[in-house]
C-alpha cells in the first residue's frame, strides 16, 4: 500500500515536472519567435537605410548643385520607407541623415539613422594647401604668406618669420612643420591623405573631337566677322576668324578655324563683343592661337555661360588661349570650358567666373597655365596637368577662387608668388620649394560644382550610426 501511495506521487510529481518544462520551453520559444521578429526587422531597417544612402549618394553624383539640397521623406524602399534629412549643404560638401523605417506586426515603427556628409571632391581638397610628391620634398613659406585654414605638408615645410598658417599643420611622424612663423603641428601616423590624379579621359576626348573638327572644316579662306552672327547648330569654317564692331554672336553651334581665332584681339579692331549661347554650346576651335580681346582702350569682350574655347597649337609651337583687356576696358567671361593643349594664359585685369580651366602635357618649355596681373580674377576649376617647372603659375597680384589643381608627374611644379586664392590648393610640388607673398584661405562654398575628371572621387567620411 505504501509503495502504491509513493508511486502515485512520484507520478504526479514527474506530470508537474513535464508540465513545467512544457510552459518553460513554450515560453522560451515565444520569446525566441519575438526576439527573431524583432532581429529581422532591424536587418530591414538596416538594409533600407543603407540602400537610401547609396540611392541619395547617387542623387548627389548627378545634381549639378549640391548647395540647394532639400529634405527628402517617404521614399518607398523594399518593406518599408527611408528619409533623407539635409544637416548642411555647400558647393563641395552635403552632410545628411537617412532614415530607415519599417512597421512590424504591432504597428510600430523600428527606425535606424545613418548620418554622414559626403564631399564633391577629394580628401586632399579638405585643405587650404595640399601639397607633397614624395616624403624628400621640401617646401618654405615666405615672405609674409598666410594660409586661412588646415595645411597638408607631405615632407617638411619650414614656416619663415612674418608667415602664418592659422589652422593645423599636418605632416607625417618622421616630418615636421617648423620655422619662426606661427603654426600649430600635428604629426598623424599613416594612411596618409594622398594627392588625387584627375581623370583626364574627358579632356582627352574632348581635344581628339575639337582636333577632328579643326582637320574637317578648317578652309584656307579668312572670314571677318563685322555684323551680328547668329548660329543653328551650324559649322562655320575658315582659316583664319576675326571679329569687329559693336556685335552680338548668338545661338549654338562651331566657329572652326585652321590657324587663329582672334575675338576682337587685334590692335585694328574697335567695339564691343557679346557672345551669348542659346539652345546649346557655341565652340571657338582654333588650330593656332585662340585670343580674346586686345591691350587697346577701344574694345570690350563679354562671353556668357556655354561657350568652349580651344586652341590646339601643335607641341613646339609658340600658340595659346590668351585672354586679356585694356586697364580702361572690360574681358568678362562666365561659366565657360577653356582648354589649351599647350598654354592659357589669362591677364591685364581680365575676369573669368565659374569656369573651367584645363592645360594638358605636350612635354615643352612652353607648357603652362598662367593667371598673372593685378586685377585679374579667376573662379572655377583651375587645372593643369603639365610636366613643366613652373607648369601652373598664379602670380603678380592675382586673384583665384575654387579649385586650383596642379599634376606634373615628377617634374610639374606650381608657382605661387603675390596672389590671393580662396578654396582650395592642391598641387604636388613647388617651384623653388616655396609660396611667395601670398594668402590662400580654405573656402568650402568656393570649391566648384564637380569638374570634370573629379566625379569619381565623391567620397564619405565616417558614418555615425543611431538605433531608434
Amino acid at each position: 500500500m505504501m509503495n502504491d501511495g509513493v508511486a502515485l506521487i512520484l507520478i504526479i510529481f514527474l506530470i508537474m515536472v513535464c508540465s513545467l518544462v512544457a510552459l518553460t520551453a513554450f515560453s522560451l520559444l515565444a520569446t525566441g519567435v519575438e526576439s527573431g521578429l524583432g532581429f529581422s526587422e532591424s536587418i530591414q531597417t538596416l538594409a533600407i537605410a543603407m540602400g537610401g544612402k547609396e540611392w541619395y549618394l547617387e542623387q548627389l553624383e548627378n545634381d549639378s548643385d549640391w548647395s540647394d539640397e532639400a529634405n527628402q521623406t517617404g521614399i518607398a524602399l523594399g518593406s518599408g520607407t527611408f528619409d533623407i534629412t539635409v544637416n548642411s549643404a555647400t558647393s563641395g560638401s552635403v552632410s545628411f541623415t537617412v532614415t530607415g523605417k519599417v512597421t512590424n506586426a504591432l504597428s510600430q515603427t523600428v527606425r535606424r539613422e545613418v548620418t554622414l556628409t559626403a564631399n564633391r571632391l577629394p580628401t586632399a581638397s579638405k585643405f587650404a594647401v595640399y601639397w607633397g610628391r614624395n616624403t624628400g620634398s621640401w617646401l618654405e613659406l615666405r615672405n609674409s604668406t598666410t594660409i586661412n585654414g588646415n595645411f597638408w605638408s607631405r615632407g617638411t615645410t619650414d614656416v619663415k618669420s612674418g608667415c602664418s598658417v592659422t589652422g593645423i599643420s599636418y605632416c607625417p611622424s618622421n616630418k615636421n612643420v617648423a620655422g619662426a612663423g606661427s603654426y600649430t603641428e600635428v604629426e598623424i601616423d599613416s594612411p596618409y591623405p594622398s594627392m588625387p590624379q584627375i581623370d583626364e579621359t574627358p579632356y582627352s576626348n574632348s581635344i581628339s573631337s575639337f582636333n577632328a573638327y579643326i582637320n574637317t572644316y578648317g578652309t584656307n579662306s579668312n572670314r571677318s566677322q563685322t555684323t551680328d552672327l547668329i548660329l543653328s547648330g551650324n559649322v562655320i569654317g575658315c582659316k583664319n576668324f576675326t571679329s569687329s564692331g559693336n556685335i552680338t554672336i548668338s545661338g549654338n553651334g562651331y566657329i572652326v578655324a585652321k590657324q587663329n581665332i582672334n575675338l576682337h584681339s587685334t590692335d585694328l579692331v574697335s567695339g564691343t563683343l557679346t557672345i551669348t549661347p542659346s539652345g546649346g554650346n557655341i565652340y571657338f576651335l582654333a588650330a593656332g592661337n585662340l585670343k580674346v580681346n586686345s591691350t587697346q582702350n577701344d574694345t570690350n569682350v563679354t562671353i556668357n555661360s556655354g561657350a568652349y574655347l580651344y586652341s590646339r597649337a601643335q607641341e613646339n609651337d609658340n600658340q595659346l588661349v590668351r585672354v586679356r583687356k585694356h586697364a580702361s576696358t572690360n574681358t568678362e567671361i562666365n561659366s565657360a570650358v577653356i582648354i589649351g593643349r599647350r598654354r592659357i594664359i589669362v591677364q591685364s585685369g581680365a575676369d573669368i567666373t565659374s569656369s573651367t580651366l584645363y592645360v594638358s602635357d605636350v612635354s615643352d618649355n612652353n607648357n603652362y597655365l598662367q593667371i598673372t596681373g593685378s586685377g585679374t580674377t579667376v573662379s572655377g576649376s583651375i587645372i593643369s596637368v603639365s610636366g613643366r617647372d613652373s607648369g601652373l603659375i598664379i602670380n603678380r597680384g592675382a586673384s583665384v577662387t575654387g579649385l586650383v589643381y596642379h599634376w606634373g608627374a615628377n617634374s610639374g611644379y606650381t608657382q605661387i608668388n603675390t596672389a590671393t586664392i580662396a578654396g582650395s590648393v592642391v598641387c604636388s610640388q613647388y617651384t623653388n620649394d616655396r609660396i611667395v607673398n601670398s594668402t590662400i584661405t580654405y573656402d568650402a562654398d568656393s570649391l566648384p560644382l564637380a569638374p570634370d575628371g573629379f566625379e569619381s572621387f565623391v567620397s564619405v567620411d565616417a558614418e555615425s550610426w543611431d538605433d531608434k
